[in-house]
């Protein structure tokens, strides 16, 4: 679990939060129905960066004085993340079979939490002297506010249409085995072409619908002997554990409309409202090695192996606004963007027109 947590954060930071890996695997050896909710609740503020991030810095200048355009460019979104989602309740997310040490300090970090805090789970299961039979620490956070998304584009002008196709080749992501892909596009159409009015004007307005889709995957290794018990374990942890991978799958959509104005020669500002939607699944399968309290009530912990143990799936759904200001010279330009909502932020657009 420490890798398939550090591939997440790797996925959308690239590196950048490598130095706060730590290690969850307590979170998934403890039991699958336990380990899977606090894993989406540790998760969760990502997978929605993730989502939201993907169609961000999908305008693109409607250059109504040309017949064609094309241009390439490295875009990145810096996605704020709300300090709601810094920290997630324990005792909400109903576990079955474990609860906090301290009844006081239920406040777990997510991904993007306190980088020293955690707090102790224990099982609710004792043994005979009343001790729980499981322990183990949540993870801390990597206490980074903010998450960068970068990737690369093309841009194709025809006539009144935008044709945009956004990248991230499919690359192993450094000091890691994991590899990841991401593709996607948007059409942006220049409403002019149909009304008349308002060809030759200074302003524009436009409509956009645009999608992106990131994936990856990567082999684990986590086996037994990772968890805390006061007991003797029983049960059978024989593997073989060399099956174990992790696949990811991000998906986002989004519909705007935009307004824009030039002021002059080189200055655009442009505004925009819209829809954006999207979907995370992490499926982590092979066999892993779990421990749980005896069944039969007799205070110990049989440890088994499992198969395919997480299979997480989140819908995401959100109104967006836009607003930026875009600077075009011969053959460069550079685009900035802010969005106020929530798990809004800053978009960067840094191109090189060749035509």
């Amino acid at each position: 679990m420490k890798k398939i947590v550090a591939i997440l954060i790797i996925i959308a930071n690239f590196n950048v939060y490598s130095q706060y890996l730590i290690d969850t695997g307590s979170l998934i050896q403890g039991g699958v129905e336990d380990g899977s909710k606090l894993v989406e609740a540790y998760i969760k503020p990502l997978n929605k960066a993730i989502v939201y991030g993907l169609s961000d810095v999908n305008y693109s200048k409607i250059k109504r004085e040309d017949d064609y355009h094309l241009e390439i460019n490295i875009k990145a979104a810096y996605i704020s993340i709300p300090g709601d989602d810094w920290t997630f309740d324990v005792t909400k997310l109903n576990l079955k079979n474990f609860e906090p040490k301290d009844p006081e300090n239920v406040m777990a970090q997510t991904v993007f939490g306190d980088s020293l805090k955690s707090i102790t789970l224990v099982s609710k299961a004792k043994n005979i002297l009343g001790q729980p039979l499981i322990e183990f620490d949540t993870p801390t956070g990597s206490q980074k506010t903010a998450m960068p998304l970068p990737f690369a584009g093309i841009t194709l002008r025809l006539n009144h249409t935008n044709l945009s196709f956004n990248f991230i080749p499919y690359i192993s992501v450094p000091d890691s085995d994991f590899k990841i892909g991401m593709f996607g596009g948007a059409i942006q159409q220049d409403l002019a072409l149909f009304i008349k009015s308002l060809q030759d004007k200074a302003f524009g307005i436009s409509l956009q619908a645009g999608g992106a889709y990131l994936f990856g995957n990567s082999k684990l290794d986590i086996k037994p002997g990772q968890i805390y018990t006061p007991v003797t374990i029983t049960g059978h942890t024989t593997g073989p554990y060399d099956n174990q991978e992790i696949n990811i799958v991000y998906t986002s959509l989004n519909f705007a409309a935009y307004f824009d104005y030039s002021l002059g020669k080189h200055i655009n500002i442009f505004a925009g409202a819209g829809f954006n939607s999207g979907t995370s699944n992490i499926k982590v399968e092979g066999t892993y090695p779990v421990y749980i309290a005896d069944p039969a009530g007799f205070g110990s912990v049989v440890a088994e192996d499992i198969e395919d143990p997480l299979n997480i799936k989140n819908n995401f759904n959100r109104a967006v606004v836009d607003f930026g200001i875009r600077g075009d010279w011969k053959h460069l330009f550079f685009q900035i963007n802010y969005s106020p909502v929530t798990y809004g932020g800053l978009g960067f657009n840094l191109g090189y027109k060749m035509l």
